[in-house]
């Protein structure tokens, strides 16, 4: 298979990989794990934003010098680090049974695919472009589960969190007001425009750096799998 860093196809085939499993029998139990999964994952934002109110009045009680607000805000400060281990502890169990759930599926379909009908032997009659199907089955497989649950969790929760700390951040920050010659500025909440620009410049400099890195990796997989071949 060529590599197309730039294929106006990969949405396309990613639904095409991804939708039969979630249309198979294992879609009620799948989708009730994936459903958990979600809610977890919410409810670590959410404690998140929790924990980042402790902070101000942990810090507020420290500099009042209040010891009885100082040993309350202890006693929160344990029970929500509970909370927030058991919460990413059973996030990550369950994701990881999704994972190789999902997995096995694929591996069984893709391994049925390739010995029916002795289509091992057939595809090297007809000089097709897809090589290694044996490393694919055995180890795209695994990556592709892996990383399209992973991401697709991060960008909800990200997204989630980015909602819930602009929203902190906007109140926090004022209004920045400055004059230049004769006109006079004022920019609202200036501290959620700094952190946008941030993550805009660190998101373009990290694509330039990484972009050649994902050809590398699939001409190491594919020269590895030759190699083992």
């Amino acid at each position: 298979m060529q590599w197309q860093p730039n294929s106006r196809n990969f949405l396309r085939d990613l639904w095409r990989l991804s939708v039969p499993y979630w249309r198979s029998q294992e879609r009620w139990r799948s989708g009730g794990l994936l459903g958990t999964i979600i809610s977890l994952n919410l409810s670590g934002v959410g404690l998140s934003v929790v924990f980042n109110n402790w902070n101000k009045y942990f810090y507020n009680a420290l500099q009042d010098r209040d010891l009885a607000a100082f040993e309350y805000q202890l006693l929160r400060f344990l029970f929500l680090s509970l909370a927030t281990i058991i919460v990413a502890v059973t996030q990550t169990y369950l994701r990881q049974l999704l994972i190789i759930r999902w997995r096995h599926w694929l591996t069984n379909r893709y391994i049925s695919g390739w010995l029916d009908h002795r289509a091992y032997y057939r595809l090297q009659l007809t000089n097709s472009s897809t090589d290694n199907p044996d490393q694919r089955i055995a180890d795209d497989i695994d990556g592709f589960t892996s990383s399209t649950l992973s991401l697709t969790i991060g960008l909800l929760s990200s997204v989630v969190t980015l909602v819930s700390f602009v929203t902190i951040l906007w109140g926090l920050s004022g209004t920045l007001e400055f004059a230049i010659g004769q006109y006079s500025i004022a920019i609202p909440g200036y501290m959620v425009w700094a952190a946008v620009f941030y993550a805009i410049i660190g998101t373009w400099l990290t694509h330039k750096i990484g972009r050649p890195l994902v050809k590398l990796n699939y001409d190491q997989q594919r020269f590895e799998a030759d190699f083992r071949y």
